[in-house]
């Protein structure tokens, strides 16, 4: 590893609003620990108004590495000096690297989700058929990253019809024709799309709250399918539990944080990331937040 600044400690951090319950400084502070680098993230919160001031000022402190999230995905893109593949044709940047005077923009919640597929559930793309339920930033990250791992067929759903049709569209204008649809939850084709599914991605909000309704109906679940919920905290969304207890096998969006946040890593040190550490890491953040949770609720009550 040549990187080697002027500073002390090598500044990397998360922009966004809120950032608050983020658990992604656990889970590089620990990894730095690990491999015995004097560096250091932490989470800022930025507001929308701020952005470029507060990224001119991470320059100016020589800051090594950015992690970008709600709502700056998009329009950081237009402070950087370049921008990954990758993150052009997903139309989002989630990290960036400060190397040699320029500003880099990468993607790899795409990459990170293919990963959590094959490093937890030895579950390959290629070939397969896919639903995703959501066409916001994550859904949009997964529906392309899938269309450039030589999926078969991917159909899309969204409340925003629209949105989904967006992405449908541009999927089969830029990567190969016919190769996306679009349906609604609920009717008859899209019980059909779902029903023979080899893996059903629900990429929206539902399940972040227990008394959430669940997206669509587990029992329309081909046995053999793949059921990932990107919601990771809870462990376990209704939806997940409904779909265990049907027997179908199932992957929280933990597994695509972790791997999305290796990637990140790897891009701002050069090193391969200790992956089991932030695992482990990122699993007692997420106790550490459900013991004060139940704390706080008590002390309302």
């Amino acid at each position: 590893m040549e990187f080697s600044p002027d500073n002390a400690i090598v500044l990397t951090g998360l922009f966004g609003y809120p950032v608050v319950h983020s658990i992604s400084p656990a889970i590089h502070n620990s990894a730095y620990s690990e491999a015995g680098l004097d560096w250091i993230y932490l989470a800022f919160s930025v507001k929308p108004e701020d952005l470029e001031a507060a990224f001119r000022g991470f320059t100016a402190l020589g800051g090594r590495g950015l992690n970008i999230t709600i709502p700056h995905k998009r329009e950081v893109m237009l402070l950087l000096d370049e921008v990954s593949e990758e993150a052009r044709l997903i139309g989002a940047v989630n990290t960036v690297l400060f190397q040699d005077g320029l500003s880099r923009g990468y993607n790899t919640d795409g990459p990170g989700f293919v990963r959590a597929l094959r490093e937890e559930r030895d579950f390959t793309l290629e070939g397969k058929r896919v639903c995703l339920i959501g066409a916001g930033g994550a859904g949009r990250a997964v529906a392309v990253q899938s269309s450039l791992s030589g999926i078969a067929r991917i159909d899309i759903a969204d409340l925003d019809n629209d949105r989904a049709e967006e992405l449908s569209d541009w999927i089969n204008q830029e990567i190969r024709a016919d190769l996306s649809g679009i349906f609604r939850v609920g009717s008859r084709e899209g019980d059909e799309i779902i029903a023979t599914a080899d893996l059903v991605v629900d990429a929206t909000p539902l399940g972040l709250h227990p008394d959430d309704p669940i997206s669509f109906d587990p029992a329309l679940l081909n046995p053999g399918a793949l059921v990932m919920d990107l919601v990771y905290n809870p462990p376990e969304t209704p939806l997940l539990a409904a779909a265990r207890d049907l027997g179908i096998d199932t992957l929280n969006g933990l597994g695509m944080l972790i791997h999305q946040a290796a990637l990140s890593w790897e891009i701002w040190t050069g090193d391969a990331a200790p992956i089991e550490v932030m695992k482990q890491s990122a699993r007692s953040a997420l106790y550490e937040a459900g013991i004060k949770s139940i704390e706080s609720r008590r002390a309302r009550s």
